[in-house]
């Protein structure tokens, strides 16, 4: 089968197509996608840089997310049949023709969903409205603060905030996205990280705060957390204050379902910059784009 491999860890030039890729086998809990669109996500540049670690052997397939059709499922597999248009986040495997999937991670794609737009929200945006839903489970009427708004986890989770019932919802960006995130969420306050304090701009401070970038922007959230009931969740790091903690995406299938349904009816936006053939150049040109507001989808039709 054809897919975009990895030879090894490093620059771009281990990205490299194949049209002899081993078509995977089903195991009994799982289905057989053939791929519509996939996204070029974060963590996957990160893995192809060996930032996430280079201990799976290579050549490899990576990639995160599925986007596509059934075509086999396997004796154990419940509510999926051939012809179910479904998403998922994977762990690796998605850069490829075919991707083999368990049921439990599968979502089914609404019909006025693309298969581009699934792509683009199996990950970053299943992030987001998992820290907001889950994680944080923001109440109404609390004061929320979101770091890094412009990116797919963070626009994922102003909306969902919203649809919490959040008072008031602040976000971290610089000015030039502004309109992006107003475009998104038209009451969100954005505060320029460049030019602005946290203390500055909140001197009240925030119920609940989602960091997604770590370091110096943990620490400073700190100052502005509500000392006894405030609550952060930190994507990247953790710290020994009780109030923060370190979690990470638990992919599941019913979940990104109600997110896709949100999604088909109007109350999340995922915006996409732009789309391509999938191959190996274009996958090289996307991840070498910064700060690009919306997500970057190859598309196998």
């Amino acid at each position: 089968m054809y897919a975009v491999e990895m030879i090894n860890y490093g620059d771009l030039d281990v990205l490299t197509d194949t049209q002899t890729a081993q078509r995977p086998e089903i195991k009994s809990k799982q289905v057989l996608v053939q791929q519509h669109a996939t996204a070029i996500v974060p963590y996957d540049v990160k893995f192809r840089q060996g930032l996430m670690g280079t201990d799976k052997p290579t050549p490899l397939i990576p990639g995160s997310s599925v986007s596509g059709q059934v075509i086999a499922v396997g004796d154990e597999v419940e509510n999926f049949s051939i012809g179910d248009r479904v998403a998922a986040s994977t762990h690796l495997r998605s850069y490829a023709q075919y991707v083999a999937v368990s049921q439990s991670l599968l979502a089914k794609i609404p019909d006025n969903v693309s298969y581009e737009t699934a792509a683009a929200t199996v990950l970053g945006a299943q992030t987001g409205y998992q820290m907001v839903t889950v994680d944080l489970d923001i109440q109404p009427g609390e004061s929320v603060l979101i770091h890094g708004g412009a990116g797919s986890v963070g626009s994922a989770a102003i909306q969902a905030a919203r649809l919490r019932g959040a008072q008031t919802i602040y976000t971290t960006a610089s000015s030039t996205a502004t309109a992006y995130l107003q475009a998104i969420d038209s009451q969100v306050q954005v505060i320029d990280y460049r030019t602005t304090a946290l203390t500055q701009a909140l001197p009240e401070g925030v119920d609940v705060i989602l960091d997604t970038i770590g370091d110096d922007t943990l620490q400073q959230s700190l100052n502005v957390l509500k000392p006894q009931q405030g609550r952060l969740v930190s994507l990247v790091e953790d710290a020994t204050d009780q109030r923060v903690q370190h979690s990470y995406l638990k992919s599941n299938g019913q979940r990104l379902e109600t997110l896709l349904g949100l999604v088909s009816v109007g109350k999340m936006s995922i915006k996409i910059a732009q789309v391509a053939p999938f191959d190996a150049e274009n996958m090289k040109q996307f991840q070498t784009l910064k700060h690009v507001l919306g997500k970057l989808v190859l598309t196998f039709d």
